[in-house]
C-alpha cells in the first residue's frame, strides 16, 4: 500500500462523523449524501489505474500491429524493385532505356542522315556488382571503352555461379553522372533479364549501346568525358 492510499484512509476513518450546531454527532454518509464515500474514493483510483493499464495494452498493441506491417512492407518492396526499376526507366528513358516515343535504331537513322561527324571522345568505364548472399562472380571483360558521339560499341560482362547449386539472377544498371543517361542508348544488354546458371557455369553477357550525338549540344554535358556502367545482379525472388 503506497503513502498516499494509506493517508487517505487514515483522514477518511477520521471524518467518519461531524458535530452539528447543537453538537450533536452526525455521520458522514447522513450529512453529505452527496458526496462519495472512502471506499468510493479508492474505488475511482483504482478504476483510473484499470483504464491507465489498458490504454498503454492498447497503445502497444498498437505499435506492434504497425512494426508488423512495416516489416512486411519492406520485404515486398525489395521484391518488386526490380520490376518496378525497369518500368521506370522504360517510362523516362533513365538510364538510356529505350521508351516507346523513338526506338535506337530510329534515332540512329535520324543522325546518319545528318552525316555529321563529331571530334569529342567519350571513355566509358565498367563496373560489375552482386547483392549479398548471391555467390556469383561477376565482373566486366573490359575495363573501358572509346567511343565518339553518334557511335555505338560492344561490351561483354562475365558471370559465374560459384555454388554447388543452380541460381537465377536478374540485373538493374544505372549511368553515373546522372545527367548523362539520357545520352547512353543501349542497343541490347540483359538487365532486367533472368539469367540462370549451374553449378560451376560461366557466361558472357553483350552490352550494345550508342552515345547520342546531342550530348554535345546540350550545355550540362559541357566537360562530360567519362561514363561508368554499373550493373548489380539480384538472386531472383523465385529462389529467395
Amino acid at each position: 500500500m503506497g503513502w498516499t492510499t494509506w493517508l487517505l484512509m487514515q483522514k477518511c476513518e477520521f471524518h467518519s462523523g461531524l458535530f452539528d450546531k447543537n453538537r450533536q454527532f452526525i455521520p458522514v454518509a447522513l450529512r453529505y449524501s452527496g458526496r462519495p464515500s472512502c471506499h468510493s474514493v479508492l474505488d475511482i483510483r483504482r478504476h483510473y489505474v484499470t483504464d491507465a493499464s489498458a490504454e498503454q495494452e492498447r497503445k502497444s498493441k498498437k505499435m506492434l500491429k504497425y512494426l508488423t506491417a512495416l516489416v512486411f512492407a519492406m520485404v515486398a518492396g525489395s521484391y518488386a524493385a526490380v520490376p518496378l526499376y525497369q518500368r521506370f526507366c522504360q517510362a523516362t528513358g533513365y538510364g538510356g532505356t529505350v521508351n516507346r516515343r523513338e526506338t535506337v535504331e530510329e534515332k540512329i537513322a535520324r543522325h546518319n542522315q545528318d552525316g555529321a561527324v563529331s571530334g569529342r571522345e567519350i571513355v566509358v568505364q565498367f563496373n560489375a556488382d552482386v547483392a549479398d548472399g548471391m555467390q556469383w562472380k561477376f565482373t566486366p571483360t573490359q575495363r573501358e571503352i572509346r567511343v565518339k558521339p553518334g557511335e555505338s560499341a560492344l561490351a561483354f560482362y562475365t558471370a559465374e555461379n560459384q555454388s554447388s547449386n543452380p541460381i537465377t539472377g536478374v540485373s538493374t544498371y544505372n549511368i553515373t553522372p546522372m545527367k548523362a543517361a539520357l545520352y547512353f542508348n543501349k542497343i541490347q544488354c540483359f538487365c532486367f533479364e533472368e539469367q540462370r546458371l549451374l553449378p560451376g557455369e560461366q557466361i558472357d553477357m553483350p552490352v550494345f549501346f550508342y552515345i547520342d550525338p546531342e550530348i554535345e549540344t546540350d550545355p550540362k554535358m559541357d566537360g562530360v568525358n567519362n561514363l561508368i556502367l554499373s550493373y548489380t545482379f539480384f538472386k531472383s525472388t523465385e529462389e529467395k
